[in-house]
């Protein structure tokens, strides 16, 4: 995929002139790919920007794990959305979303196509479908869900949470989601269930070309395996060391990022340094396997490109 004549065949570029007011371009596909080479070779043929749609690669703590591009290709074209949110933050898809739409009006006030590069499901479901229409909780009901988790413990506020709405909590128990939901039902008197049935809202209006791009499961595991070991080289222990030292809660969704997650624990002197690498690896490939069931059912490419 390095030359000029592969780009223009593998993105239609004979066949499409994208327009930077009206086109948004997304390359998505599973981790390890390949989606920020091509992306980067795209933009310097069509005069493009590069926008983030990973969900970890927001972070501005998590250069290594995240696999953020270097700064070297940052430099190449414009690069929007890597590694601005700080590590304290339970970063939401709507938070994502509502940026994403100041960013694209920067992106066409320079004049160029915008590109979406990543492989979250969430944050590329938000763009071409929307989100539910659930209101933004208050601070008066945020402080509000917040003290009740306090006064009742974890456990009971997961009670109190599913008898308010059952079929969300089995699938969403974590600490930040069940205080989203309570805040949720404190100001609105409906249950977070209720808010996802209706009616989808902000998808982006402009003509979407999505690309999926694609390389057989094999060759993905054995390329983030070999990445993961490079990341460990270049410092990603002490990238880790330094999410440690804050002291993160560790239900926020960076302490549970990839890597991140294990080496943690090994910082905790619960595992071993190789069991912290080979848990690691092994979450890595289920993660591979649950992208490309999402992708198989979830998204419709304009066109698939195949890797080697």
């Amino acid at each position: 995929m390095s030359s000029l004549l592969n780009i223009e065949s593998c993105f239609d570029l004979t066949e499409n002139e994208y327009n930077y007011k009206k086109d948004l371009i997304i390359i998505a596909g599973p981790t390890c790919v390949g989606k920020s080479l091509l992306a980067i070779k795209l933009a310097k043929k069509i005069n493009g920007a590069l926008i983030n749609s990973d969900s970890v690669q927001v972070y501005k703590d998590l250069k290594l794990l995240s696999a953020r591009p270097s700064e070297e290709d940052m430099q190449q074209v414009p690069h929007f959305m890597y590694g601005y949110v700080e590590s304290q933050i339970n970063y939401s898809v709507a938070d994502w979303l509502q940026k994403l739409n100041l960013v694209l009006n920067e992106v066409e006030e320079v004049k160029k196509t915008a590109i979406l590069v990543g492989g979250s499901g969430l944050y590329l479901n938000a763009v071409i479908n929307g989100l539910a229409p659930i209101p933004i909780i208050t601070e008066e009901n945020k402080i509000k869900s917040l003290s009740k988790l306090k006064e009742t413990g974890i456990d009971y506020f997961r009670e109190i949470n599913f008898n308010i709405d059952p079929q969300f909590v089995r699938k969403n128990f974590d600490k930040h989601r069940l205080l989203r939901a309570y805040g949720v039902f404190l100001q609105t008197n409906r249950n977070m269930s209720y808010w996802h049935k209706k009616s989808r809202e902000g998808a982006l209006k402009k003509h979407i070309y999505p690309f999926l791009i694609n390389l057989e499961r094999k060759c993905i595991y054995e390329r983030c395996e070999l990445r993961f070991d490079e990341m460990l080289k270049k410092g990603a222990l002490e990238e880790v060391k330094k999410l440690y030292h804050l002291n993160i809660d560790r239900s926020l969704p960076i302490a549970k990022s990839l890597g991140v997650k294990w080496l943690l624990n090994y910082l905790d002197n619960n595992i071993s340094f190789d069991d912290a690498v080979r848990l690691s690896k092994r979450d890595t490939r289920r993660y591979v396997k649950r992208q490309i069931t999402w992708f198989l059912h979830n998204y419709i490419p304009y066109k698939i490109i195949n890797m080697k």
